[in-house]
């Protein structure tokens, strides 16, 4: 007897975002370290008539940076900030236009095609890195905007496949791929610089994404009645569990002047900014902070950020169903979960991180803080992340790609103010004690606008209007009763033939 296993529609969807996540970061985070392979840093210490950081003691003489090869490029760290600060400028700029893009195209289209040319253009960094640091800049940005798109159709996606009772914990395991794309992109990038060369990194990746998007096609639908293969039992009972979205017998227009004048959606994006500094100062001029003054080589540094990012990782996956288990057993309303959660997921960075000057040439205990760390700011992912679903389920992509695009101006600007501070002297720890300091106020001060200033409220200007209800009532009975026909029919047929005799 062959039994077959059925797949929830929604499962398979959380599944396809967060593998789309994944291979996002891998090609995002994958400059962060394969930077440290294309800078010759002895021709940039030349320039300024300084030498590499002897603060901390080498490792081992076979250890040391000095035993692989340099790049080619002459990049200061003002202009390394601007090279990896370019992919924020096109990831803001999709962010603050692409919700009335997957309004229009739908989010399985947005999907496909972000993917793929995101995937085309980290194909084409090695190249544009030959041509110049405008070229590569701009690459970048173009990476980013690609990128941004994806965040508005999972929340878009998020917003009408996720019952009330599951909506922290599928946004968790979806957005569990961004750090599992960090990590494995990290440790992947150290291992491909070292023995493949730095180019290598980029196109592995971005094949990768043409893939993945190919795969997207059959994955992903926009809603659950269009989806070819979700059973009827799911399907009634998501029509029946997820609240305040339209049928797609109507299209919505968005609400631009509640979203633009509503408080709770800039708390959500200060508390964005906020800790959109600490995070990418610590994302991308951590690498260069172990290889600069820990000395390590950038096999071990892709390893150990990527260590940095492994209890991120489990944190957001875990941190959905902590907030679910929470609300189901009423111990608090669901604003206070999130604002418990966002307090524990900031603060505890902050103190981390901070830390790490005093801590010095420790590196073990260094990576172990800065783990924990960054472990329990995944817990944001059921603070200020989730929180987009409860505020207005229909319009989450929108406010969440808003208000994360606000955030990326961090990206933006944190890594060029780290290298303006660090190009002083990027071989002593007093200036990079002040880039940590930066980093860790920010949480502290993000944690503090969100923990007073937030609320889970359903907002007015997100309701749906109740002939979407009474339609979305109508079509449940009117499946219900297919149902019941179906069951019946062969009675019904016997008595139809039976009239007519």
């Amino acid at each position: 007897m062959i039994y077959k296993v059925h797949v929830s529609a929604r499962y398979v969807l959380v599944f396809s975002i967060f593998l789309t996540y994944t291979i996002m970061n891998c090609q995002r985070s994958v400059l962060s370290v394969a930077i440290l392979a294309m800078v010759n840093n002895s021709a940039i210490y030349s320039m300024y008539n300084t030498t590499s950081s002897k603060e901390c003691p080498e490792k081992s003489p076979h250890n040391s940076t000095s035993t692989y090869k340099e790049g080619s490029y002459v990049w200061t760290q003002p202009t390394q900030g601007i090279i990896l600060g370019s992919y924020f400028y096109g990831l803001v700029l999709a962010q603050l236009v692409g919700g009335t893009i997957t309004f229009k195209l739908g989010p399985k289209k947005v999907f496909i095609i972000s993917l793929s040319l995101s995937s085309l253009f980290i194909i084409l960094t090695p190249l544009s890195a030959d041509v110049g640091v405008s070229v590569i800049s701009l690459c970048q940005a173009f990476i980013g905007f690609a990128q941004g798109h994806v965040l508005h159709g999972s929340f878009t996606l998020l917003g009408r496949w996720s019952p009330e009772n599951e909506k922290s914990t599928l946004s968790s395991i979806s957005l569990s791929g961004v750090q599992a794309g960090t990590f494995i992109g990290l440790i992947t990038t150290g291992y491909l610089c070292e023995h493949k060369g730095w180019p290598f990194s980029f196109y592995a990746f971005g094949i990768c994404g043409i893939i993945v998007s190919l795969c997207l096609m059959f994955t992903i639908y926009d809603r659950p009645q269009e989806h070819p293969r979700i059973s009827s039992k799911e399907l009634i009972f998501l029509n029946e569990s997820v609240k305040n979205i339209s049928s797609r017998e109507k299209k919505l227009s968005i609400p631009w002047k509640g979203i633009l004048t509503s408080r709770i959606v800039w708390i959500v994006a200060l508390t964005k900014i906020c800790w959109g500094v600490g995070f990418f100062t610590i994302l991308t001029k951590f690498p260069s902070y172990l290889e600069i003054i820990l000395h390590f080589p950038v096999k071990q540094n892709g390893i150990l950020n990527a260590l940095v990012y492994t209890l991120d990782c489990l944190t957001i996956f875990t941190s959905g169903f902590i907030a679910d288990f929470m609300k189901k057993r009423n111990y608090f309303s669901i604003t206070n979960i999130r604002k418990i959660l966002e307090t524990i997921a900031t603060f505890v960075p902050a103190a981390c991180i901070v830390a790490i000057p005093v801590l010095g040439c420790e590196s073990t205990t260094v990576i172990i803080c800065l783990m924990i760390g960054m472990g329990f700011f995944g817990l944001n992912i059921s603070g200020d992340v989730a929180i987009v679903l409860d505020l207005a389920p229909e319009f989450a992509g929108v406010i969440y790609g808003l208000t994360n695009g606000l955030c990326n101006i961090a990206g933006i600007l944190s890594p060029y103010a780290a290298g303006v501070i660090l190009d002083r002297n990027q071989g002593d720890m007093v200036q990079w004690s002040y880039v940590f300091y930066m980093a860790s106020f920010a949480y502290f001060l993000s944690g503090v606008i969100f923990l007073f200033g937030a609320t889970a409220e359903l907002q007015p200007w997100a309701t749906i209007n109740t002939n979407n209800e009474i339609l979305s009532k109508n079509l449940n009975k009117n499946r219900r009763l297919n149902l019941f026909r179906m069951t019946t029919t062969p009675l019904r047929d016997n008595n139809q033939k039976q009239d007519r005799c």
